[in-house]
């Protein structure tokens, strides 16, 4: 089980999610989530348009789009678990045209 720490700047919300996806070890203190299996668990419910990143480092690592009618865009990618077995993510609104 990995706990999602989402900042949600749509609404000014912050949310605390617990989701199952497998993990891999990847040492030195974290693990790797496929960012599939993440949106998998994400998108279990109704969604808004979004943007849905995670931070490496100073980067940022975008793993979801949701269009203006609910399209799902992602692809498979690792995202870095911490050693607690938490994963902080952010929900950004997009534009629409």
């Amino acid at each position: 089980m990995v706990t999602l720490l989402i900042e949600d700047r749509r609404l000014a919300t912050d949310e605390l999610v617990e989701v199952h996806v497998p993990l891999k070890a990847a040492g030195e203190g974290y693990l790797w989530a496929d960012a599939k299996d993440v949106c998998a668990a994400l998108q279990s419910g109704p969604s808004r348009p979004a943007k849905v990143f995670t931070m490496r480092g100073k980067y940022r690592q975008t793993f979801l789009r949701v269009s203006a009618d609910g399209e799902d865009t992602t692809r498979s990618a690792n995202l870095k678990v911490e050693a607690n077995k938490t994963l902080p993510i952010v929900v950004e609104g997009v534009r629409i045209p």
